[in-house]
């Protein structure tokens, strides 16, 4: 036998070889059941691959031997008869039998894993009959189910806003009808569109609840589209969760994504063990105190890998790692499993690219079909996008799409079960209806002005740049006009990062006060960044001036001007767009004129003109009765007439590109309809399928000082000794069209290798390591050296890294593909 035998693939071989001792059902046949078969030998994560093996003979060759096919087939018999099937079994549905088979295949692999725990099934010679192994063992399954943490907790039989929104709120009227819509049986969709700001969430929440308590699901999953949404959003659960289930239920919240060790919320989750703490305090569960005394906590086997989070009743994670349930990825049943019996909830459903709107769609496909429940939430989402998602989730349901036109209202909720197919209005919040007036500047330059002046009248300000190269120069030349604005993009190092997030939040969070947002001379306080503001973090600006980016991005950044009432405002809040004038001879270089180096972030320049042009048409964004307009003005279907020839060119492109992305998406997602088996999803690649497609391949950098001689990471007052966690600190993403590779001065080689096998994981392997030297006494600024990313004979090339701006080339690489952002 081979060193390397698939005992799972040996399986199916056996049953597709003669099915006849596996005592199916009678009057079925066997090919409708191999999908279960496969599901069960794919235990190891991914279905199994046979030999065409069509003869007896073959299979004794192979794999068993007439001795072990005899084993096998005498096994069979006995389970049969341990497991009492019943007799009278229902005809099997093909079609319900391969859907089913994915589910089938994560509890094999969960059964397998909590089997092959030697902390709770230890070795033991094989002396028993399996009757009585099988009676030892359930006694101790049960005791591993438990420990493990996938057993769910049990729901409270009520939930008030007040605990969700703190009781002097008002429930808005979309959280009303979050509460008070009656909910069918059966996996059902809810889309819920309403302003930035507008309590979704806490919809949202109050819905998982519901659908919890009804017996529709065992808890809930929230999926947001970046690491730092989704820390704020486990944040947020972190203090409300316990609210969801019964007072003496042991709820477990799981944090979901690449980088999770990092947040501390999580770390501290782990470490209390989830089920070994008591749930709540003697006080009120509407008492504040028990918060502070019912710390969040997370099973510890739930928590060691990111593929058992889905167990947990509440998770917040990124949507990546639900996608990757649809992806042929090693052990992607496992996390379909766990989210069939979760509410799914997808926030941000309008920020995602065309091939992570085809995943997404084929995800709420499963999740239907496994009978599953799904929230989707949006400020933005053109209907067409809308259509698609409540399509796929009907052909998870088994039942034809809807043909009447969807409904303009906004804000809106939409209904999709078996029986429901509806979209209605829901009132927006009262007193929340504002018009903002739009006003355009023309230049970086008149955009400095609006700021320097406003920050001169003490306003706190934000200026958005679509590049971080950009925001580079804008930071440059306001410091040289004597202003002292902060930074903040995507190109510090993560300590950095973390500590400038902190700063910000403390100058314009919602909690700030006048003192915080002005400097002691009494002037307003200035913040430059890029996109990393539009989405993560709650802010509050009282001037905001922005680069042209299509009109659902604006309508998202807009939401951190006058985002919460102060009674030292004065005036009204105005919009300041940096744009081009649309005009109606725009040509094909009608952007990048003004943006040379943003036009690559937003190619679609026709969606960018019709945006500015809107914009100007109207001179405001009037919400909510205004958003549905201002998004289909620029994603309906009709548009094509209203742009000009010059930029017809970029729209066909955007269009032919999206188009592409979902035929690559397509072609990479698991087709529930073929069930699990091998030629459901191409699991033969040797390439891991991605959740997402970078066309801005980026690198992590690790950066690194150099300590008596000892190279140590850049990360290192962080108050622990934690080489792991300073490494993972010290990193720093930049785009790989700038750098090709490492250049550790000779000096430093040794040095450099010895680290790396120290302490440097396989995960680790491509990561490439920059050691900085000093360039103030200070330890402000350092430099160091790294190859470019030339086709030729690569160059050295000197790099700053500042604690206040973060990576910077030193020197200029000339082709216009290196100046990206």
């Amino acid at each position: 036998m081979a060193a390397h035998y698939d005992h799972g693939a040996g399986g199916l071989r056996l049953f597709d070889v003669a099915a006849e001792p596996f005592k199916l059902p009678q009057g079925t046949r066997s090919r409708h059941w191999r999908p279960l078969i496969s599901a069960v030998t794919g235990h190891h994560g991914t279905p199994p691959e046979p030999r065409h093996s069509d003869s007896m003979t073959t299979l004794r060759g192979i794999d068993f031997g007439t001795a072990g096919i005899e084993a096998a087939h005498e096994f069979i018999g006995k389970s049969h008869d341990l497991l009492t099937p019943p007799k009278e079994t229902p005809a099997v549905d093909s079609r319900r039998t391969r859907g089913a088979s994915f589910a089938v295949a994560g509890l094999a692999v969960l059964a397998d894993w909590i089997g092959s725990n030697q902390k709770w099934f230890p070795y033991a010679q094989p002396v028993q009959s399996l009757e009585s192994y099988w009676h030892h063992a359930r006694k101790r399954a049960r005791s591993a189910v438990s420990e493990a943490g996938v057993l769910p907790a049990t729901a409270s039989d009520h939930l008030d806003y007040r605990e969700l929104l703190g009781s002097k709120a008002a429930p808005s009227p979309m959280q009303e009808w979050a509460r008070d819509v009656g909910l069918s049986c059966g996996p059902a969709l809810f889309l819920i569109e309403d302003e930035t700001g507008s309590g979704k969430t806490e919809a949202a929440t109050m819905l998982a609840h519901r659908l919890i308590a009804s017996g529709a699901a065992d808890g809930l999953y929230v999926a947001l589209p970046t690491m730092a949404t989704a820390n704020a959003m486990f944040d947020r659960l972190a203090g409300a969760h316990r609210h969801l289930f019964a007072a003496h239920s042991e709820p477990s919240i799981a944090l979901a994504h690449s980088a999770r060790d990092m947040h501390e919320g999580f770390r501290t989750a782990m470490s209390h063990g989830g089920r070994d703490e008591a749930p709540y305090s003697g006080t009120s569960a509407l008492d504040e105190a028990s918060e502070t005394t019912a710390s969040a906590a997370c099973a510890a086997w739930i928590a060691d890998d990111r593929r058992r989070t889905f167990f947990a009743d509440v998770g917040a994670g990124t949507v990546d790692q639900a996608l990757l349930s649809v992806l042929p990825n090693r052990h992607q049943s496992l996390r379909l499993l766990g989210l069939m019996r979760r509410v799914l909830i997808l926030d941000e459903v309008h920020a995602y690219d065309a091939y992570m709107q085809r995943e997404m769609e084929r995800l709420l496909e499963f999740q239907a079909g496994l009978g599953g429940s799904a929230i989707l939430l949006s400020a933005t989402l053109p209907l067409s996008i809308r259509e698609r998602l409540t399509d796929a989730f009907a052909r998870g349901l088994g039942v034809d799409s809807h043909d009447d036109a969807l409904g303009m209202d906004y804000p809106s909720a939409t209904i999709r079960t078996v029986d429901v197919d509806r979209s209605i209005a829901v009132s927006g919040r009262a007193g929340r209806s504002r018009r903002l007036p739009v006003r355009f500047l023309r230049t970086s330059d008149e955009a400095l002005d609006e700021i320097e002046n406003a920050a001169s009248a003490g306003k706190a300000v934000l200026y958005i740049r679509n590049t971080v190269d950009d925001a580079l120069d804008a930071h440059a030349i306001s410091k040289a006009h004597g202003f002292d604005p902060l930074l903040f993009h995507a190109r510090f190092a993560l300590v950095d990062r973390l500590r400038i997030e902190r700063r910000i939040v403390d100058m314009f969070g919602k909690h700030s006060k006048l003192q915080d947002r002005r400097g002691k001379n009494g002037r307003g306080k200035v913040l430059i960044a890029t996109q990393v503001v539009e989405q993560s973090l709650d802010l509050d600006f009282d001037v905001l001036v922005t680069d042209l980016a299509p009109i659902d991005l604006l309508i998202q950044r807009a939401g951190r001007l006058w985002r919460h009432d102060r009674p030292d405002r004065e005036g009204q809040p105005e919009l300041l767009v940096v744009t081009p004038e649309p005009v109606e001879d725009a040509d094909e270089a009608w952007f990048g004129r003004v943006f040379p180096r943003g036009k690559y972030v937003y190619p679609d320049h026709a969606r960018l003109w019709l945006t500015a042009r809107r914009l100007q048409d109207t001179g405001a964004i009037e919400s909510p009765g205004g958003m549905r307009s201002l998004i289909e003005t620029v994603y309906g279907d009709d548009i094509h007439d209203a742009i000009p020839d010059g930029l017809a060119g970029s729209l066909w492109d955007a269009e032919g590109k999206a188009g592409a992305e979902r035929g690559v998406a397509t072609a990479n997602v698991l087709d529930f309809t073929r069930g699990y088996v091998r030629d459901a999803g191409a699991w033969d690649s040797d390439i891991r399928t991605p959740t997402r497609l970078d066309d801005n391949p980026q690198v992590t950098l690790r950066l690194a000082r150099l300590v008596d001689g000892r190279v140590e990471p850049y990360a290192q007052d962080i108050g622990r000794q934690d080489s792991w966690h300073a490494w993972r600190l010290s990193e720093v993403a930049v785009s790989a069209r700038r750098i090709g590779g490492e250049a550790v001065p000779s000096e430093h080689t040794e040095a450099t290798r010895s680290v790396k096998k120290a302490s440097w994981t396989r995960f680790d392997s491509d990561k490439l390591l920059v050691v900085l030297e000093p360039a103030d006494a200070a330890g402000q600024t350092w430099t160091g050296e790294v190859l470019s990313a030339d086709d030729g004979a690569p160059k050295h090339i000197r790099i700053h890294y500042d604690r206040e701006r973060g990576f910077e080339m030193a020197v200029d690489i000339s082709s216009n593909s290196d100046k990206r952002p």
